[in-house]
Parts: structure tokens; sequence; C-alpha cells
């Protein structure tokens, strides 16, 4: 039977390393062409069971007006059965080193349990994305993440940027392990020359707690002047950490992809 239209296609996929399982949600655009030469922009959202709805929702009603392209958006979502299990897991996965999470984080994991970012990052670069490539027609890709998957995005852009042709970081992380992303970008900045990436970064107004430093850990990379580098900030006035996913979705969408 063909796929009915509007639906999402949904996989699973498990990775042995960590006997870990994941759901895989693919949305295609109207009038998709699986032969076309000219490919599609995928939108990769990881935190997909609070992104990747936003993100479908965006491609459809802004592909509509052409204030972004015909996209094909993808979701990665970990395949718990409530909500405390999955908080457990994107610590594991998206952290990019071993420490105590803060108690109003919600992760209840021993330090020698989280730091699995590059971990995460072999498998999407080994699995995932070649799969999402010989399955579908793809251009470009963007990576959208949210706090702790915002901190992975940076360690993907600090380690291997080649990887997303554009990152959507709303509200990353940059507090985790006493701030340790600030003194990695200041690791990274000593030993390379330039660092080329499309970049949106974002926060919501209401974000003014000691978790909250993502300005100034924009200003610590803008500022580092790489030739190659196009970055964006925006701050989402009357938003909170969570209020702002759907406004940094939009907004971040237009501002890489937009004509």
């Amino acid at each position: 039977m063909d796929q009915p239209a509007w639906s999402t296609r949904t996989s699973i996929g498990r990775r042995e390393d960590v006997d870990r399982s994941y759901q895989l949600w693919v949305d295609t655009p109207p009038k998709y062409d699986p032969s076309s030469e000219e490919g599609y922009p995928l939108i990769l959202c990881l935190d997909a069971i609070w992104t990747f709805g936003t993100a479908v929702d965006a491609a459809r009603i802004l592909g509509l007006g052409r204030e972004l392209p015909r996209a094909i958006v993808a979701g990665i979502a970990h395949d718990e059965p409530d909500m405390k299990s999955l908080v457990q897991d994107r610590a594991r996965d998206f952290t990019v080193s071993q420490a105590v999470a803060p108690r109003e984080t919600g992760v209840r994991l021993a330090a020698d349990e989280v730091g699995g970012a590059e971990a995460f990052r072999q498998w999407l670069d080994a699995s995932v994305l070649p799969e999402l490539k010989s399955d579908y027609p793809i251009s470009e890709v963007t990576f959208v993440g949210h706090s702790f998957s915002a901190l992975f995005g940076l360690h993907v852009l600090f380690n291997a940027p080649e990887t997303f042709d554009h990152y959507l970081l709303a509200s990353p992380s940059v507090w985790w392990d006493d701030e340790v992303m600030f003194g990695l970008e200041a690791e990274h900045a000593a030993n390379t020359k330039d660092l080329v990436a499309h970049v949106f970064m974002s926060k919501g107004g209401l974000e003014t707690d000691h978790l909250s430093m993502q300005r100034e850990f924009y200003d610590q990379l803008a500022g580092r002047n790489h030739p190659g580098l196009d970055m964006t900030w925006n701050l989402f006035e009357g938003e909170t950490h969570s209020s702002v996913v759907s406004a940094a979705v939009n907004r971040g969408l237009r501002v890489l992809l937009g004509p």
C-alpha cells in the first residue's frame, strides 16, 4: 500500500554499543519526487518529541509562501515510554563530559553515566545520516537542537563541522559541567584557523537564571571572527526555556534556509 499523504514514516533503530533504541520519523514535502536530481534540504531534529512537529509545521506553512524551500524533515527520538526515562537518555547521549547535573534538570545519573556526545555523533555519522541519504535525495542538512541537544550540536560544530550545512541551536546548555563548553571552544579556537559553518543561536527572554549564559557563549564564539563562520543571534522576549522552542525553530529555519 502506498504511503498516505501527510503522514510520517516511522522506523526503529538500535545502537548496540549502548543497548538503546531510537525512533526515526521522516516527513516528506507535498509532491515529493524520490527521483529528484536537485534533491531536497533535510532538516534533522534531535529532541524530536518537541522539535520535530514544530519543524514539520514550519516547513509546510512557510513552504506555501516560499519562505522556506520544500524540505524533508526527520526527527530522532529516544524510544522510551515516559518522559522521566527520556530525560535520562538524552543526558547520556547529548552531554559532552562526565558530570552530575543540577537537580532542576530532572537528570538523576552518576557522572560516569553521561558524556556520550562523541559516541552519539559517531552513530549519527555512520548509521543515521547514510541511511537517510540512501533513502532520500538530499541536497544539504540542517541540524536542529534545543537545550541538551543544542549542546550536542556545539560538540559537532567543534569536532566535525562539515557534518551539517546549517546549525539551529536553541538555548544550548552551555552551563553544563561548570561551563566546560567555554573552555572547549577556547581550545578549539587555539588550534583551528577557521570554522566554516552557518549558525543560528537563541534563547528566551525569560531565561535569566544561572543556567542561561547562552549570549555570553555566543559572544565568545562570534568574537573569534572566523572568516567562514556566519552567525545569527536572537533573543525571544517573553519566552521561557520551554516555550522558546517553537519560536526558535520557526525563526531559525527562515534565517538558515530562507531566500
